[in-house]
């Protein structure tokens, strides 16, 4: 019974399958992980967007809100963008490719399950959702990259799964959980920074 736990190739173990998984994605996210302003542009874009919406809802309505956070996602996208221009960081094959390509299916599917939302009225459930699914995905890929990753995609699910709860504000949920996560992030990268030279993956 025994010999069905084996490698199916002799010699290599399934921690070495692992070790070399964590490396690929580990050289695909050195560019979010080179310095802490991208993480610093994140935590004070998405918090000041979220306690915006209320107001801007009220007086320009739905069309006010998606220029809202277009505005916010164009501000903290072009943040980031520069932070990659400068340090011309090269990309990383496949991995990178392919990590892209997840986070941009996961991206479709939250904007088509917030349209079913919004269809069905139900807009307070929209903060809960796209910490969840972002959560997923930084928890999920982003873990295998870093500790801090996996950790600020572990509080983003704490903060989707109380921004669901009856009677909380979710939008205050959202900036209480965006704020802190991403500026607990952006002192992750800047200790690393700051260290030795040792892998995050470990």
């Amino acid at each position: 019974m025994s010999r069905a736990y084996e490698p199916i190739f002799p010699g290599r173990s399934p921690g070495d399958d692992l070790d070399e998984v964590r490396d690929r994605f580990e050289a695909a996210a050195r560019p979010y992980l080179s310095s802490p302003a991208t993480w610093l542009g994140w935590g004070l874009v998405l918090p000041v967007a979220a306690l915006l919406q209320p107001g801007v809802q009220a007086s320009r309505g739905l069309a006010g809100s998606v220029m809202l956070w277009s505005l916010a996602i164009l501000a903290g996208g072009a943040v980031e963008a520069v932070g990659f221009l400068r340090r011309r960081t090269p990309a990383h094959g496949g991995v990178a490719a392919w990590a892209l390509r997840t986070q941009g299916n996961l991206s479709l599917v939250a904007v088509v399950l917030s349209g079913v939302l919004l269809a069905a009225d139900q807009a307070r459930l929209l903060p809960g959702l796209w910490l969840l699914l972002l959560g997923h995905s930084l928890f999920g890929l982003g873990g295998l990259a870093s500790p801090p990753l996996r950790r600020l995609g572990l509080a983003y699910q704490i903060g989707g799964l109380i921004a669901l709860l009856p009677g909380i504000d979710p939008l205050l949920a959202f900036a209480l959980t965006t704020g802190p996560a991403n500026l607990g992030m952006a002192w992750a990268v800047w200790r690393r920074g700051r260290g030795p030279a040792t892998s995050p993956s470990r």
